[in-house]
This record gives C-alpha cells, structure tokens and sequence, in this order.
C-alpha cells in the first residue's frame, strides 16, 4: 500500500500534468446552474433543461469501465452521478487528461446532459469536465471515516466529509440557535453584542484567561460570564436583553467541559426565578418542538417528554461530589432543582422566607446541567457584602471567585429593578437534541492537547 508521501508525490505529478497542459489547476471563475439536491428532487421535471447544464462538486467516487468511467459528485447538498464516455460527447483528449489527472476529492466542473441509465439511475452524462481545485491528499479510506476519535476533533473537515452524521449535528445546532433567537426576540428581548476584553472578570466564579493590551498597558480578561453588562443595561432602561456568545472559562476538560463554549445569557426586568421558570419551560417545548416536531425525544436509549410540567426538587443537602456522582445522573425527566445556599452564588437575592437560602433554580434533563437562573441581586449593600466575602476567599487562595467590581457597584446605587437572570449552556443543550455524550461532537472545533 503506497505511504501517504508517495501518494501526494503522485498527486503533485498530476498537478503538474494539468499545468503542462496549459490547464489552471485553481481557476477563479466556476459555472453552475444547478445544485445536486436540486437535481435530484426536480429530475423530472428538467426536459426544458437537459442540455449544456452545469454542476460542480467533490468526486467521492470512480468507477473505470474500459472507455466509460462513472463518478460520484458531492457539491455539499447532496450527491449526483456521472457518465463520461471516451469520444461521444466527452473529447478523447478531455477524456485520457481525465484519466491521468483527476482523483477522487477533486473539485470539478462539469457540463453534461441528465439521463436515466439502464437501471434508472440519475445521471449527468459529460459533455466536458474542468478541475476546480487538484486535491494532494487521499480522503479518509473508502470514504468510511477515520476511525481514530480523537484524530475526528482535530481533522473536523475530514469528519465533516466522511461521516453526514456528524454534519448533521451542526445543521442541527444552526437550527437550535435560530429557534432559541426567534423564540427570545418574540418575546420582546433585544439582542446584544457585549466586550470580550473585560478588564474584571466577573458574573461568575470562575477562573478566567488573561491577555495584555499593550498601547493601554493594562490585563484584560476574557469573559466567564456577561450578567454584569447585561444589568447594566436594565439599569439604563433595557428591560429585555440578551447575548448569546463565547465564553472562556480556564478550566479542566472533560466530557461536558471545554475552555472555550457557547452561553446564552438573558436579563429582564420586574421578574422573578418562578416567572424565568415559566419562560424556560416554554423555551424548550418551542426548541425541542421545532427540531423534532413533537415534545417528546430519545437521549441515550432515555424517552424524555417535555409535555408534563417541570418537576421541582429541593437541591440536595449533599457534598457537590455526591450530587455530580449519584443523584445528577438519575435527573432524566425536566427537573427543577431550587433552594441553594448563599453560598452558592454571590448575585442571586436571598428568599424572604429563609436568608440562608437564595431564590435560584437549574434545570437538569438527561442528567445534563442546561440552566442556572436566579432573582438577581439588586441591593448594592448586600452585593457589596457578597463581594467582601469573595475577595476574602481570594486572598485565602482561592481562585475561582468574582472579585469586586466597584464600576458595577456604582451602578447598582443609580438604581436597579428587580431582575430575573438566566444563563443557558448551548453546547450542552445541542448535545441532548443530537444524541451525543462528549461536547466534543456539537463544538466544530473543541480545545486539545497539542498532538507532538
């Protein structure tokens, strides 16, 4: 079996071939008049349009019968048939540089007529045929996939090739995003676009990545989370928004963690954690009713159904080790969980019927943590207290904490009405819908270990 080396070495041959033949390997202009998903549902239908059509894609596959060679074409929307034929119509010359130069995962142009073979295949017969773009590599093997997981993450455009699976995952999250934006602006929130070069980390307690401006000459962070720029807002007169984007948490990875993930983030004001509660329930029956049509799907062999009510369950007195370990995993239905400690959040206002506790909830389905929302602090005596406590945590060593922030305790004093927050895990979500265990799979390109 020939090594990789020599296979490219072939390839540059091939390369060369073209370009001897006065042939641009690389052209810049490309025709086409019809896509193959096109092609394919509206056959019938094309008897005005037969003749002189172009398609293009990526050969997937060839099959040589001495003067005839059949390929497969993929242009992204599915794929097509060809028929080239050694002298009617393709030219012999066009026909013997075809069988010289090109291979499969070439990018080609071709001009040719539909027909139906013998065993009622759709097919475009060649009339000429144009390289688009020489490939130098081989595609996966037998275009079955790589079979190596990790090699998957870091080759994502070969995964993408080999496996419609995997594409399918994130036309799938393309689709989620668009539903969750359609389903926020309707209810009267404004989407918005919040800095990534924070110069305090905070919204969260967690430990952030750190960069230098240097004109400035100052730190800035990458956010953890957005909730104080989103209070801000509401301190300004915006009582619905919203911002759906990165966020950068320097943590460990494993199979529902990455550094680098996706976050919905939403503030609005004159609400509580039992009215978020109503929005979220119908957030995810609107979701998971447009992906799947009805409200009822399958993760990991577990039927789940979002037609009852949310169940609500106190948050177990437990070591947070035990919840991870023991009780998270068996929350396979929607579940509510409420009652946290202070503790637990330094921005989340405390019950009035019991202080020791705050009015926060996160919703667990499938045994994945989707939600953390909460009445959000407004008094700024108390968040000023809060954050006394967590700057005593910092200087005790603890890392991951939310320090004080004296500009958004400023505007806390101008006044801030009673808000409700939520933060929602996209990544997380996205992995239930398709079906998956490893965020790795619904992030196109995750955080790894450098190979060597």
């Amino acid at each position: 079996m020939a090594s990789l080396e020599e296979i490219r070495s072939a390839r540059l041959d091939k390369l060369n071939l073209l370009i001897k033949k006065g042939v641009n390997p690389y052209p810049v202009t490309v025709q086409r008049d019809i896509t193959c998903k096109e092609a394919s549902a509206s056959f019938d239908k094309l008897d005005g349009d037969k003749k002189g059509v172009y398609m293009t894609g990526r050969i997937i596959s060839l099959r040589a019968q001495g003067k005839i060679i059949f390929l497969d074409f993929n242009d992204g929307t599915g794929r097509f048939q060809a028929l080239l034929k050694k002298g009617e119509p393709l030219s012999e010359e066009s026909f013997e540089l075809f069988e010289n130069a090109f291979d499969i995962g070439d990018f080609v142009e071709i001009k040719g007529t539909f027909f139906l073979t013998k065993r009622d295949e759709k097919t475009l017969l060649v009339e000429e045929v144009r390289i688009l773009a020489k490939s130098l590599r081989p595609l996966p093997e037998k275009w079955h996939g790589l079979s190596d997981v990790e090699e998957r993450f870091r080759k994502r455009y070969l995964d993408l090739l080999s496996n419609q699976e995997v594409k399918e995952h994130f036309v799938t999250r393309a689709k989620i995003i668009g539903l969750i934006r359609e389903f926020y602006t309707n209810a009267g929130y404004i989407e918005v676009d919040l800095p990534n070069l924070q110069p305090l980390a905070g919204g969260a307690t967690a430990l952030p990545f750190k960069t230098h401006h240097n004109t400035l000459n100052m730190d800035f962070y990458l956010p953890i989370a957005q909730e104080l720029y989103l209070k801000e807002l509401l301190v300004g007169g915006m009582n619905k928004v919203f911002e759906m984007g990165k966020r950068f948490r320097n943590e460990g990875i494993d199979t529902t963690h990455n550094p680098e993930f996706t976050m919905l983030e939403s503030n609005e004001a004159y609400v509580d954690a039992a009215s978020q509660r109503e929005f979220i329930q119908k957030l995810f029956r609107f979701v998971i009713k447009g992906v799947f049509s009805k409200l009822q799907f399958e993760y990991q062999g577990q039927q789940i159904n979002l037609e009852p009510d949310f169940k609500i369950m106190v948050y177990p007195k437990v070591t947070d080790e035990e919840y991870k370990k023991k009780i998270r995993p068996t929350l396979i239905q929607p579940t509510f969980l409420i009652d946290y400690p202070v503790s637990a959040n330094p921005f989340a206002k405390r019950k009035e019927n019991n202080p020791n506790l705050i009015d926060r909830f996160q919703l667990v389905i499938g045994g994945l943590e989707l939600v953390n929302a909460f009445s959000e602090l407004n008094n700024p005596i108390d968040q000023k207290e809060r954050y006394l406590e967590e700057d005593k945590k910092g200087k005790a060593g603890e890392k991951e904490i939310s320090p004080s922030d004296l500009e958004y305790l400023e505007a806390m004093e101008y006044g801030m009405p009673p808000n409700g927050g939520i933060g929602i895990g996209i990544d997380r979500l996205i992995m239930l819908l398709v079906d998956v265990k490893n965020i790795k799979e619904v992030i196109l390109f995750p955080t790894l270990k450098p190979k060597n």
